[in-house]
């Protein structure tokens, strides 16, 4: 039900961010949606902590490393977008379910399995086909000399990272308290990064350009992350977060609402990644 829950909100989340505009190639006004998707996901979710005690702090530190791990996929992705081409670096991203799977592998000893494999290569492709962008393999043979190909790159490495972190110290505290202070040291981190490129009052204008979208956007990442929490408790992390993908069908099927988008040109990549979602659910 957890995993659910988070694809619902995700998907719902992606039409939330899209309705906020887009603000490619700007990476302040980016870095400070960013902060204020994290502090009001940090400022939702506190209420619930309350009410789930906790004695142990010997999490807070592996969770404030977590939380540099995400900082740093926050700058390095948006920096990512502001420099470089897009049909580069956007492919780069549909990695990070690949990058998991061998990270879980190597550290948290999560079985690799050939299902899991392919399964998480038809998700690439699929959502590959939905957003109409190329390959990734075909845009890694710029990392090496294209810089914001490898920021991107570094991005998705240091998701990986922090989540292999998550999954590895959750079974030593309550997720809703893990969640509520990682969102906070996130915040805390990007404060800093906005402070010293002295762009701290983007965030304020950010905020008034669309208040309620904001806290909207807030609300569901938040709730989102809390939930694959929860999920990963039970599930390896290789088959959970890559499982995530199927969000993207959700919306789709908004976008034709919201946006009057042509569904039926995406429904071959639509296929694709429930055949790979299926895959990861069996993973035998």
């Amino acid at each position: 039900m957890a995993l659910l829950a988070r694809i619902f909100l995700v998907g719902i989340e992606k039409i939330i961010v899209r309705l906020l505009g887009n603000r490619e190639g700007k990476a302040d006004v980016n870095l400070a949606a960013t902060f204020l998707f994290f502090i009001i996901g940090a400022i939702v979710l506190t209420p619930i902590s309350f009410f789930v005690p906790f004695t142990d702090i010997q999490f807070l530190i592996p969770c404030y490393i977590s939380s540099l791990f995400y900082t740093i996929y926050a700058y390095a992705f948006v920096a990512s977008l502001a420099t470089g081409e897009t049909s580069l670096v956007t492919p780069i991203y549909s990695l990070n379910g690949l990058v998991l799977v061998l990270f879980s592998f190597f550290f948290l000893s999560e079985p690799f399995t050939l299902t899991k494999v392919i399964g998480v290569l038809l998700m690439m492709i699929g959502a590959s086909l939905l957003a109409d962008i190329r390959n990734p393999f075909y845009s890694l043979k710029y990392l090496f000399s294209d810089i914001p190909t490898r920021m991107m790159f570094l991005a998705i490495v240091s998701q990986s990272s922090g989540r292999v972190i998550d999954k590895y110290y959750l079974p030593d505290i309550e997720p809703v308290i893990y969640a509520t202070i990682l969102y906070f040291f996130i915040s805390f981190n990007l404060l800093v990064v906005l402070i010293l490129r002295g762009n701290f009052g983007v965030v304020k204008k950010v905020f008034l350009e669309k208040p309620m979208l904001s806290i909207a956007s807030g609300f569901t990442n938040g709730f989102s992350y809390l939930f694959l929490l929860y999920a990963i408790v039970r599930l390896d992390l290789s088959v959970a977060e890559p499982l995530t993908n199927l969000s993207v069908i959700l919306t789709l099927l908004l976008s034709a609402v919201f946006f009057r988008e042509n569904i039926l040109a995406k429904l071959p990549g639509t296929i694709i990644i429930l055949a790979g979602g299926w895959l990861l659910y069996l993973n035998f």
